[in-house]
């Protein structure tokens, strides 16, 4: 295959039913500041300033609205409230719009002649390009070039150009580029005031003031080939600059837009308008070209720290890059203010929240190709404790209680109270994941420093969740653990599990660092106010907390209550397996039904696999996946990777296939409210934990492999951040090496069969 064909996304011919679809395959971002792939001049009957009120609902099997097209804006941290939702990100005024007519004819994909059209997402650069030919009305032939990208280097900076090459014919060309504020946020309006500027010519402007004070200035210079005079166009929403040429055949005509975007929550000095000209006036210095090689020299930085090569599957060296590309572009890698959002800021749908996903799915490939990324990302966590603290208090508890979803200060958004009140496993969660990155990178100081206040608090808040039995058991009872189609268990296998690690970590730390650092301990037991006997309730609470299996368990139970639950007639309820189950099954059944919606125990065997024989592995595999539905795109990855262990190849390229389409097959549109950010993640997960079979840091010193390439591939090759260290894994289906990036002999070893275990 072409070389091309393996880093470029493309949409080869356009149907406007799967417009939404490729709006958010082909979101750009650069961690700053994200846009979806829309068209530049918009979309007919697809208005975006639609108001409507948006109810909770079930997100998974919600019916979207916005059929057609749904354009989007995003700078993480600009928030706003919902008036039944709660905090929710602000779609932002529309910055991309730049608009063409010949002779009374308005430039439609959809309502004019178009042919040729193409339109594809380069993932080496995030440059997104679309061609076409325009028969226009009075018969004048052109092609219409388009190229736009959001620089990696210059996060403030948006660029712009379309190029117009008469092919036939002559006749007028009108022109408009466009600040759009008539954009509203899942049905809100959450502008307090928009200010439309186009005084100079060529330029244009629109400030905007959201509810919550935000100031954002959108800032827009136009450059043109040929002589335009510019007319400026303001509305009371909309900013406007419109021009006028006449062209005929062999004309071409290039057209730029350069546009700053500065907001009131950036960290540079200065006021919000006068950075947005020094960003413009930068960019306008610089030129097109050097603008480019900083931006396609910073995504160059990014790939080499994050690419999978994979010979002998194009389909899955597309996909994983793909998933590589939106994972690099959602993460703001230098603000520790905010997370990344459940749909990677290419949509509405999960309001830019916050989810267990990031810890869970996302965390580890940032550990292994971006350290200081994963660590920022912990830092979120750290800064959000006083809203964790408040969640904790509005429940009756000490300590600190994460949020299901959560908002940018770290206080409970989720309006559905099943997982609001009872999905509680986020809270250990995450200290599973700071413990996961300070083995994978030894900076054991952020324990000291940050870590240790989120151990105590979060263990404090354990320590009042959890009930005690007549047999001086203590049990955590009305839990929805992973699997969200069973809200008010007994026991979940999952959350005990994890909940009795957190606290074994606390005490761990405490006892060392009174141990090891005493200076620091009494610090932090200062800091914390460390009471009395505290310590010991801790370790009290881990030894007796109970979990529902131990080695003698054949297959792990989900929970204490499993067992109870009605057995589900799949056959006969779920009639089409291209929609969801949840489709075809009341809320009021499914809840007291044995229909998982993902991974639940196959997700703790996943982050525990040393704790599990492989006859559990097996007979809990075999029992749980036929019962599982896979309604969550959290669930394929995990399937894979442990069928991947269990040498089950046949199954876990299925779910390979399965990970892949989630985003990328346009059957499905997978993509149309926004990336499954936390599939991407789970994608990379699959290749590295399952394929190559690498070890987890949090139980391996070093690295170790037990490689098992699907069927036809031929090489695997990846970089790996360890400790300290790069490395160069290169697999092949029976050797691989291990190759330390900065020096030393490589390491060889032969691939494997049988089982993880």
């Amino acid at each position: 295959m072409n070389e091309d064909n393996l880093w470029c996304l493309k949409e080869d011919g356009y149907e406007a039913r799967l417009h939404k679809h490729y709006e958010g395959l082909f979101t750009q971002g650069n961690g700053y500041m994200h846009m979806r792939g829309s068209f530049e001049e918009g979309c007919s009957d697809a208005p975006q300033n639609e108001e409507y009120l948006r109810f909770p609902d079930n997100v998974t099997l919600e019916k979207p609205r916005h059929p057609k097209s749904k354009q989007g804006t995003f700078i993480p941290g600009i928030v706003s409230q919902h008036p039944l939702l709660k905090e929710e990100i602000v779609n932002l005024p529309y910055v991309l719009g730049l608009e063409f007519r010949s002779g009374g004819e308005s430039l439609d994909m959809d309502r004019c002649r178009i042919s040729s059209y193409s339109r594809w997402l380069d993932l080496r650069d995030g440059m997104l390009h679309r061609s076409f030919l325009w028969e226009t009305a009075e018969g004048m032939q052109l092609k219409c070039t388009y190229s736009r990208y959001l620089s990696m280097a210059d996060t403030h900076l948006c660029i712009q150009r379309v190029e117009l090459e008469v092919l036939s014919g002559e006749g007028p060309l009108e022109l408009a580029a466009t600040l759009r504020g008539d954009v509203r946020t899942n049905g809100m309006n959450h502008f307090a005031q928009v200010i439309p500027l186009a005084e100079s010519e060529g330029m244009l402007s629109l400030e905007t003031l959201t509810e919550e004070g935000n100031r954002i200035i959108m800032l827009s210079a136009l450059e043109v080939s040929e002589a335009v005079d510019w007319q400026a166009g303001v509305t009371e929403v909309m900013a406007a600059q419109r021009g006028e040429l006449a062209l005929r055949a062999g004309d071409r005509l290039t057209v730029s837009k350069l546009t700053a975007v500065t907001t009131d929550r950036d960290r540079e000095e200065g006021t919000v308008c006068d950075r947005a000209h020094e960003q413009l006036h930068y960019a306008r210095e610089l030129g097109w070209e050097q603008l480019y090689n900083r931006h396609a020299g910073s995504w160059r930085s990014k790939w080499q720290a994050a690419d999978i090569a994979i010979k002998g599957d194009d389909a899955a060296q597309l996909s994983v890059r793909a998933s590589l590309y939106h994972l690099i572009r959602a993460n703001a890698e230098k603000d520790d203010r905010v997370a990344i959002c459940a749909k990677g800021y290419a949509g509405e749908a999960y309001f830019g929240r916050y989810f267990w996903d990031t810890e869970i799915n996302l965390l580890p490939f940032f550990l292994h190709t971006h350290p200081q990324a994963a660590r920022n990302l912990l830092l979120f966590r750290y800064n959000t404790l006083d809203g964790a603290r408040s969640n904790a208090r509005k429940y009756g508890y000490r300590g600190a209680r994460y949020a299901w979803e959560s908002s940018l200060g770290g206080e409970e958004q989720c309006a559905n109270w099943q997982y609001a009140d009872h999905e509680i496993h986020i809270t250990a969660d995450i200290v599973y994941a700071l413990y996961h990155y300070v083995r994978a990178t030894g900076d054991d100081e952020f324990v000291k420093h940050y870590g240790i206040d989120i151990l105590v608090e979060t263990a404090r808040y354990w320590c009042g969740r959890v009930d005690w039995n007549q047999e001086g058991t203590a049990e955590l009872l009305g839990v929805m653990g992973p699997d969200e189609y069973l809200p008010f268990t007994r026991n979940n296998a999952f959350t005990n599990r994890m909940v009795k690690f957190s606290l074994e970590q606390t005490v761990a730390c405490l006892d060392s660092l009174e141990e090891g650092s005493p200076d620091s301990y009494a610090a932090a037991a200062e800091r914390l106010d460390i009471r009395p006997g505290e310590r010991e309730l801790f370790r009290h609470t881990a030894e007796k907390l109970r979990l529902p299996y131990d080695s003698r368990s054949e297959i792990v139970p989900q929970s204490d209550d499993f067992a109870s639950y009605a057995e589900v007639d799949f056959a006969g309820i779920w009639t089409d397996r291209s929609r969801p189950f949840g489709h075809f099954i009341s809320q009021e059944r499914n809840y007291r039904s044995k229909a998982l919606k993902q991974a639940d125990v196959l997700e703790l065997m996943m982050l525990f696999p040393q704790e599990f024989t492989l006859e559990q592995m097996q007979a809990s595999y075999a029992y749980y996946e036929p019962i599982t539905t896979h309604d969550s795109s959290l669930s394929a990855a995990v399937h894979g990777i442990v069928a991947s262990w269990l040498g089950q190849s046949g199954a876990a390229g299925a779910f390979l296939q399965r990970v892949m389409d989630i985003d990328l097959s346009p059957e499905k549109k997978g993509a149309a409210e926004g990336i499954h950010i936390a599939n991407c993640g789970g994608l990379w997960q699959l290749i590295v934990y399952g394929f190559a079979g690498l070890k987890s840091a949090m139980w391996s010193e070093s690295i170790e492999l037990e490689p098992r390439l699907p069927e036809g591939w031929e090489e695997l090759s990846f970089t790996v951040a360890w400790r300290g260290e790069r490395y160069q894994i290169t697999i092949h289906p029976v050797a691989y090496e291990v190759q330390k990036l900065n020096g030393g002999n490589p390491v060889a070893g032969a691939t494997v069969g049988g089982s993880y275990l």
